[in-house]
């Protein structure tokens, strides 16, 4: 087996090193030009079938590629392989909101698809350097990951309201509670509820104990009030454009 694909750790990821920066780089530069050319993805469908689907494969790749590694290398487990973190979830989310562009789906993907990703590419838990295949595997699966949380809310006609803000967040409780027994069955640390990562993380300032799921419920809230935050003003300055004349290319709901 080649070394770039075995579970031998011949040299180790290096935080803001080269490799490491240069993937920030393309994660940033991807959404710029998302948002940069949100217009145009909106009317030329060929332009946006191409981005959606080359999201879709991208994911689905990432995806299929870790459980081959897993088995590949005798290496596959439960808490490493089963797509149950929050990044796991939104995946197989952003993929079926790909495939049918379901307002609900959309609007989960936009409040844990986006931030969550990021923040885990600008202090990632991977311990192989480039060009390993775990190295290239977990920056482009949160790369396709945050772009496509963009991508869906930019060409869709989904709406984000206070309602729905409030909606995904008793999803994700919902879903919390049922990973927090998980983790106790069979000893995981899904969604980080038994604990902070390896890696120094903004979940390490979040105290211990009975204050750590507090300060958890919290600091998830405080994300999900920035995106909604963000997204009205994204709608407020495309009414303020409109209002004075600069008026956006008109595109079909999808």
């Amino acid at each position: 087996m080649p070394e770039w694909f075995n579970i031998q750790i011949q040299d180790r990821f290096e935080f803001l090193s080269l490799s490491h920066l240069i993937m920030l780089a393309i994660l940033f530069s991807g959404i710029a030009l998302l948002l940069i050319f949100h217009r145009t993805l909106r009317t030329n469908n060929r332009l946006q079938q191409s981005v959606r689907w080359s999201l879709f494969v991208l994911l689905l790749g990432c995806e299929i590629g870790q459980t081959i590694w897993g088995l590949a290398n005798n290496n596959w487990n439960m808490e490493d392989h089963a797509p149950l973190h929050l990044c796991g979830i939104a995946s197989f989310l952003g993929m079926g909101a790909l495939l049918f562009y379901r307002h609900k789906v959309i609007q989960i993907v936009y409040f844990i698809g986006i931030i969550p990703p990021v923040v885990t590419l600008l202090t990632p838990e991977v311990f192989y350097s480039f060009p390993h295949f775990r190295f290239l595997k977990f920056f482009l699966h949160h790369m396709a990951l945050a772009w496509t949380g963009i991508f869906l809310i930019l060409v869709s006609s989904a709406r984000i309201t206070f309602r729905s803000l409030l909606m995904m967040f008793g999803y994700l409780n919902l879903y919390a509670a049922f990973i927090f027994f998980l983790n106790l069955r069979i000893g995981t640390n899904y969604l980080f509820l038994a604990g902070t990562p390896d890696v120094s993380t903004p979940l390490d300032a979040l105290g211990e104990g009975a204050w750590y799921y507090v300060n958890l419920e919290l600091f998830c809230f405080g994300i999900f009030l920035g995106m909604y935050g963000l997204y009205r003003f994204i709608t407020f300055m495309r009414n303020w454009k409109k209002r004075f004349g600069l008026k956006e290319e008109k595109y079909h709901d999808l």
